[in-house]
């Protein structure tokens, strides 16, 4: 099945990839195509995930001092399969909502614990209390979200690891919509988080 905003989002891929900037190294203009290679990503739209195996990626290359890069596409933030735009989602519906992890997984094209990597991942991507200080700072104000509690389990650490995910993953949302980035917040957590590694083990 096509949808309408993977079909979209092929327009834009296609068109971004006649794109040159500047050097990532030195800041050159000569910069040069070097090819284009296919990667799989998984991305998600409303309540729809979509396995794709064909995400044009611009190769490209420093016509000064030789460096070589990538261009991510629009939407592929990540290096790993499951883009944030998933992941995010996924962890919250398994810690929050009603269903179990079995029916999430399902529902997000992932296997149960694939999903239970990603909680404990997310949990770990940086200590809550440093995210709350550094939205305190950029929002100039000490008012902060309170944290979702999450569904009864049956294992206590379980229950507490998901607890800090979704406030991992509500302050980064935060800290995102402050600085006016497109969600979702983990997409940016680069940015607030030196040397960040994504749920699926790559740094993103």
């Amino acid at each position: 099945m096509t949808y309408a905003w993977v079909s979209a989002l092929r327009v834009h891929w296609e068109q971004a990839l006649s794109w040159r900037g500047h050097c990532r190294g030195c800041q050159s203009k000569r910069v040069w195509h070097n090819g284009i290679r296919l990667r799989k990503a998984s991305l998600r739209e409303g309540n729809q995930t979509v396995h794709l195996h064909d995400i044009p990626v611009r190769r490209l290359c420093c016509g000064d001092c030789g460096k070589r890069w990538c261009r991510a596409p629009q939407r592929v933030t990540s290096r790993a399969q499951y883009q944030p735009c998933v992941v995010a989602p996924a962890v919250a519906a398994t810690v929050l909502g009603p269903g179990t992890d079995t029916e999430v997984a399902k529902s997000y094209g992932c296997h149960r614990r694939t999903l239970l990597r990603w909680v404990g991942r997310v949990a770990q991507i940086q200590e809550p209390g440093l995210l709350a200080r550094r939205l305190a700072a950029e929002a100039d104000s000490p008012e902060l979200p309170a944290p979702p509690p999450p569904r009864p389990r049956r294992s206590a650490a379980l229950r507490a690891l998901g607890q800090r995910a979704v406030w991992v993953l509500a302050l980064l949302e935060a800290l995102g919509s402050l600085l006016g980035l497109e969600p979702p917040g983990l997409a940016h957590a680069w940015r607030f988080v030196p040397a960040v590694v994504s749920p699926s083990g790559t740094v993103l």
